[in-house]
């Protein structure tokens, strides 16, 4: 029996993850995944893989808004949308979204060490020429799903503690043989339809420790991914994109669901 184990939502890009019980979904992904980023002064969206700091940076929603809170900074910061615009690239695609305005920028500038502002993501803000579809701020694809025994495997095999959060995953699977959703085409929970894109390829930020951002001394597990799990084109991987098909605008999914393969 395959079930959905665990959700989790990253509002702010590179931010920590929050574990949720359940979740709705807009035409873009879950709510309230990546729905803020920061930007630099050159209009192109910061990551933890540059900006290490950003996987301490909490963020809540709150009434209306977000919550900002950092080790870094003694106050939390309120964060609400506003009329202003701001434009941007994250990596080939370009964006116009909501400018978090002066009070944001100089909060978040002085956790990263380097002149930078808030995006607020609004609807149609951004689309996805990889995929050909619109979504929040993550790197291309709206959802990331992995299996427990996947994540599980990966880190045995880089002789790490077991820790999901390196991978960055919305969906965690339980119920599956390692790497076993790879040959999946579509699947539902409940009357959401998802299909795979293809599998995710990573990158340097796996290599980090979710709670310090330090980067492990042997690049792992992004190290013996290359070694023993790459696509095609020799790139590591682990989890994989997928976005949403049909039965989302009504339904939620909740841990425990049991999953069914299309």
């Amino acid at each position: 029996m395959i079930t959905l184990s665990q959700i989790i939502v990253y509002p702010f890009k590179s931010c920590r993850g929050i574990p949720v019980k359940q979740t709705g979904f807009d035409t873009e992904g879950l709510l309230n995944d990546r729905r803020l980023t920061a930007v630099d002064r050159n209009g192109t969206v910061m990551t933890s893989r540059q900006s290490p700091e950003l996987l301490q940076l909490n963020c809540q929603p709150c009434a209306n808004g977000w919550e900002l809170s950092h080790p870094k900074q003694t106050n939390s910061l309120l964060i609400y949308p506003s009329e202003l615009t701001i434009s941007g690239k994250i990596w080939s695609d370009t964006f116009n979204a909501l400018d978090g305005g002066d009070k944001a920028s100089d909060w978040l500038s002085k956790v990263l060490g380097q002149d930078c502002r808030v995006a607020l993501w609004r609807p149609t803000a951004r689309h996805s020429n990889k995929y050909n579809l619109a979504t929040g701020f993550a790197d291309a694809a709206p959802i990331l799903i992995a299996s427990e025994a996947s994540m599980q495997q990966g880190c045995n095999w880089a002789d790490i503690p077991y820790d999901a959060r390196r991978f960055r995953p919305n969906i965690i699977i339980s119920g599956v043989d390692a790497f076993e959703e790879e040959q999946w085409n579509r699947f539902r929970i409940n009357d959401t339809v998802f299909e795979m894109l293809e599998s995710c390829s990573r990158c340097i930020l796996t290599t980090r420790n979710p709670d310090t951002g330090e980067a492990h001394p042997d690049k792992q597990p992004m190290k013996v991914l290359m070694q023993k799990h790459t696509n095609e084109s020799g790139k590591p991987i682990m989890g994989m994109n997928a976005k949403l098909v049909s039965g989302f605008e009504t339904t939620t999914i909740t841990v425990g669901d049991k999953l069914k393969l299309v």
